[in-house]
């Protein structure tokens, strides 16, 4: 028997004001934001009574510098509560750290007895990529990860380091360091940079990877203002905050496959001086009129589903959570839903009320009257193979998108 339910029928969702913590720009550090888009109580994951999970996210736009960010940063309790159970829900493409390595290949950053450190390291498993005739170091604030990595990699000679980004203290001066996806994440990314500026040589080079406004032109209902990113750089912000933090740029190149921009930087002296470009306001309402028409085609999609009152979505991480936000899905009274995702962190569970069971269960019910929407983006082909070989009626599965652009 499939456990239908209605939406929000579980009622000890909640907040907590140490979740998250106002911040000025953290590009310039002036305080005057403009609000560019708001989703309140937005639901990280799960249901729970006694974790609070939920959080109002609003992205803004600085007046001052004209940087894109999460206005209410996640706090480091925040983040461990709202990100406990991302598990499957994001992650690098595969085959990313191949080219990576071979880029720093590359750029001679790979030689023998040479030292780097990766910055968001987790559980190291980049630097077990490399030759262990380097010094590879990672940090991370992950404790569990850390020690994990540990296990694994101290017989290869890995340091991993627990600890703050901000304040780390660092065994040697590296040569290299990296930072793939990472900078975005942070509360204070130019604390973080002037951190390891203070601890860089005259020849350490610094490898900055991060996705940006001008490449964020993707039909993914997330968008381009990822709820787990606290700040959206541009080309200019970027710069902007690396020349802050006494890093200066030799090389920009912008990944042709997916968003990514890639810096090459070297220690300088810090400057205050920076530049707001105007036409990141151009680029940003291009993108927000992109989303919002990308959005507009979802609920297109959604509408087939007018006269429909049982659902199954298969997909419990956040994209559930941007269907809620932002279209119509859920604001029929009389429809119940379920949900099946093949992540276990969050089998067993519900999401505002609506249980989450393992995929396998559709074996069990392909001939109960529903239809199946897949709430996934890059997932989207897969769930439908996987669906279909489960006896799943094709006229029955809602695809939401025709393309994928991989950022």
């Amino acid at each position: 028997m499939i456990p239908w339910n209605s939406i929000d029928s579980f009622p000890g969702n909640h907040t907590d004001a140490e979740l998250a913590m106002h911040r000025p720009c953290p590009v310039c550090g002036i305080d005057r934001p403009t609000e560019v888009l708001c989703m309140p109580a937005f639901q990280f994951f799960t249901d729970s009574a006694d974790q609070p999970k939920r959080v109002d996210i609003r992205q803004v736009q600085c007046q001052e510098c004209r940087a894109l960010y999460l206005e209410s940063a996640y706090t480091v309790k925040g983040f461990q509560i709202l990100f406990s159970e991302a598990g499957c829900s994001y992650g690098a493409t595969d085959g990313r750290a191949g080219e990576q390595l071979e880029w720093l290949d590359s750029h001679r950053l790979l030689g023998k007895n040479q030292s780097l450190l990766d910055v968001g390291c987790y559980e190291g498993r980049f630097l077990s990529m490399m030759p262990d005739d380097m010094q590879r170091i990672g940090v991370d604030i992950d404790g569990p990860a850390i020690e994990r990595g540990r296990k694994t990699l101290e017989s290869r000679g890995v340091i991993l380091i627990q600890g703050d980004f901000n304040q780390v203290k660092l065994p040697e001066i590296p040569d290299t360091i990296t930072m793939f996806h990472v900078l975005e994440h942070l509360p204070d990314p130019l604390a973080t940079l002037a951190n390891l500026r203070c601890q860089a040589g005259d020849k350490t080079r610094l490898v900055v990877e991060v996705p940006i406004l001008e490449k964020g032109f993707t039909n993914d209902i997330n968008g381009f203002f990822s709820a787990q990113h606290m700040t959206h750089f541009s080309r200019q912000s970027l710069s902007n905050l690396l020349t802050r933090a006494g890093w200066a740029i030799d090389e920009m190149f912008e990944q042709p496959d997916y968003n990514g921009c890639r810096v090459l930087a070297k220690a300088a002296v810090p400057t205050a001086t920076l530049i707001s470009n105007a036409e990141d306001d151009t680029t940003l309402q291009r993108l927000l009129a992109h989303w919002h028409n990308a959005t507009a085609g979802v609920n297109q999609r959604l509408a087939w589903l007018a006269e429909t009152e049982k659902i199954v979505l298969w997909g419990g991480g956040m994209h559930t959570e941007f269907l809620y936000q932002h279209t119509d899905l859920f604001n029929a009274d009389s429809r119940r839903f379920v949900i099946v995702d093949s992540d276990p962190i969050k089998q067993g569970k519900s999401w505002r009320g609506i249980p989450i069971l393992p995929p396998e269960h559709l074996e069990e019910w392909k001939n109960e009257t529903f239809s199946m929407v897949i709430s996934s983006y890059a997932g989207q082909n897969s769930i439908l193979r996987s669906a279909l070989s489960m006896g799943i009626e094709d006229n029955r599965i809602v695809r939401l998108y025709d393309n994928f652009y991989l950022y």
